[in-house]
């Protein structure tokens, strides 16, 4: 009996030993599949933005080819050469422009979703610490600012005052934490591709506004806008939208309309936004002026929907 209890101890003990060998191995094991993954993963990347720029270039090519047959069929018909010529003449332009606008480096949608992540994540653990709950109210001051106040329904402080990150004017209702928007950035290159600027109009800024989306920046497939001037209110529904949730505080996407409609309009705008459809309500204050120094003036507070703002 003695022996055999030896035994056994003497096996426990052995295989006790073995396992750190064990693990080593295959904690090697794991660390080797995940080199050759993230090599596979890179190369992917690669091939995927290879192929991409192989289909500019592959266009512009046609292009070029369209461009050429119609400069010779001109030569060839001399009864047809003005339009061949014409043709011809916008192939070879076309083709130029694709080949020189061919992106070099593609983002995915998935790159942005996770950036913007990142800044959601500090501004909710911001707000979260200093007790703060208010609507974020974009306000058209320098190159805009989405401003969240300290109390719900609280008027908005001096304008002079939003160009610091913590607001904490003498009087502690008007306080709270101006933010720079994320769609600031994507509106000044808006105005970059148009010749002239947005009219100051609801029906025009919202319409051009939700091409953008689609047409400029790729960032939905679809956008439908409806202008309700007697309530101050704009609504977009949205199809197809990127970058991760769109009801997270500042996402690019509302962000770049509110921003935009702000600018463009001069007024003061607090969103809604709901998910299944996606709908993004902008509804404005339009008692904002500014002053003959180029600052704003905010004498009354943004005009709001529920029975907080109604008089006493």
């Amino acid at each position: 009996m003695d022996d055999t209890g030896d035994t056994e101890a003497t096996r426990a003990g052995q295989a006790v030993e073995t396992d750190p060998t064990t693990d080593a191995s295959e904690s090697a094991d794991l660390q080797t599949r995940v080199a050759v993954l993230e090599a596979e993963n890179r190369q992917l990347r690669d091939e995927r933005a290879r192929a991409k720029r192989a289909t500019y270039r592959q266009t512009a090519l046609g292009l070029f080819a369209v461009g050429a047959l119609g400069l010779l069929g001109g030569v060839a018909f001399p009864d047809a050469r003005s339009v061949l010529f014409a043709l011809g003449g916008t192939g070879v332009f076309a083709g130029v422009l694709t080949y020189v606008l061919t992106p070099e480096r593609f983002v995915t949608a998935s790159v942005g979703s996770r950036v913007y992540q990142a800044v959601r994540a500090d501004r909710d653990a911001m707000l979260g610490e200093l007790g703060i709950g208010g609507d974020p109210v974009y306000v058209p001051v320098d190159d805009g600012r989405v401003f969240v106040s300290r109390h719900e329904g609280a008027p908005l402080p001096d304008p002079a005052e939003l160009a610091d990150l913590f607001v904490v004017p003498e009087e502690s209702q008007h306080g709270g934490v101006a933010f720079h928007p994320t769609g600031a950035p994507l509106f000044d290159e808006f105005e970059t591709t148009r010749s002239r600027s947005v009219d100051a109009t609801p029906h025009a800024a919202a319409p051009v506004l939700a091409d953008a989306l689609v047409e400029l920046f790729e960032l939905a497939d679809g956008v439908d806008h409806d202008v309700d001037t007697e309530t101050n209110r704009i609504t977009f529904e949205l199809a197809g939208a990127g970058l991760g949730d769109p009801t997270g505080i500042d996402h690019p996407i509302p962000s770049f309309l509110a921003v935009g409609l702000a600018r463009s309009l001069d007024v003061t705008v607090r969103l809604e936004v709901r998910d299944d459809p996606l709908t993004v309500t902008c509804r404005y204050d339009p008692n904002w002026s500014r002053s003959s120094d180029g600052t704003a003036a905010t004498d009354t507070p943004p005009e709001r929907g529920d029975e907080a703002s109604a008089p006493a």
